[in-house]
């Protein structure tokens, strides 16, 4: 079956056409059973009240405490000291609490609503993590995938192409990202609503992967990311594509 006809200009997006392809991804990401996947992939809509544009955040986890005294020492680090509980407890309880609250699920905003503070783990404090955003490009009409590193360890610099290839690019792919160059590879530009220098995805070769894909409005955005996110490491659960949804 076709679904170009779902679009006004398939592939492009109209800002209505990607608020809508925004909230059905998000809502794929809140009815997938993830499991313990919630504890270091997060997926929120942002709405920035100055513009009323819409874009998505995604928060991945670079890596996990690998022993039960790391993760008491991240309790620690809280204030609170070690809990009651063990480690592996503390995990399941922390688990059902998140299956049972979607609300768990998501960082802290700020109380204005323009969701530009920093996310607030409660486990995993000061770990190095990526905050990806998908954004509508204004020119090419299409998503657009910005980047940054926070709490990279050792004082590497967050804003640092090395600390890009280092941290995110798989192997496979940094040959041919340092051969695209600039166009089509990954560049670094002001935040389209922070103004902060960050990373991005160059659009402009978007249009002709997604051309080869008929894809209805609720996958749009599931098709775009398994094109682009792969080569700086943003990969979707499974359990995402797996999730039954409906209209919006």
């Amino acid at each position: 079956m076709a679904h170009h006809e779902d679009y006004r200009q398939w592939p492009f997006l109209t800002p209505e056409e990607f608020e809508l392809t925004c909230a059905l991804f998000d809502k794929r990401y809140i009815q997938a059973k993830l499991g313990p996947t919630r504890k270091n992939f997060k997926i929120n809509t942002r709405r920035t009240l100055t513009t009323g544009t819409t874009s998505i955040e995604i928060i991945r986890l670079l890596q996990l405490p690998e022993e039960e005294d790391d993760l008491l020492r991240q309790f620690a680090k809280l204030g609170g000291g070690a809990p009651d509980v063990s480690g592996d407890i503390a995990i399941d309880i922390a688990m059902a609490d998140e299956e049972e609250d979607h609300e768990a699920l998501r960082p802290a905003q700020n109380v204005d609503g323009t969701g530009d503070g920093l996310p607030q783990y409660s486990l995993y404090s000061h770990q190095p993590y990526v905050t990806y955003e998908i954004h509508l490009h204004a020119t090419y009409r299409l998503p657009t995938l910005w980047f940054t590193l926070h709490d990279i360890p050792n004082g590497e610099p967050s804003l640092d192409i090395d600390s890009v290839y280092r941290y995110l690019v798989p192997e496979q792919y940094k040959s041919q990202l340092r051969e695209v160059g600039v166009t089509g590879g990954i560049s670094a530009a002001n935040h389209p609503v922070t103004d902060v220098p960050a990373f991005f995805i160059h659009p402009c070769q978007t249009k002709e992967a997604m051309e080869c894909y008929n894809c209805p409005i609720e996958e749009y955005l599931m098709t775009w990311v398994g094109l682009v996110g792969g080569c700086v490491g943003l990969y979707l659960p499974s359990e995402m594509a797996q999730a039954k949804i409906g209209g919006p």
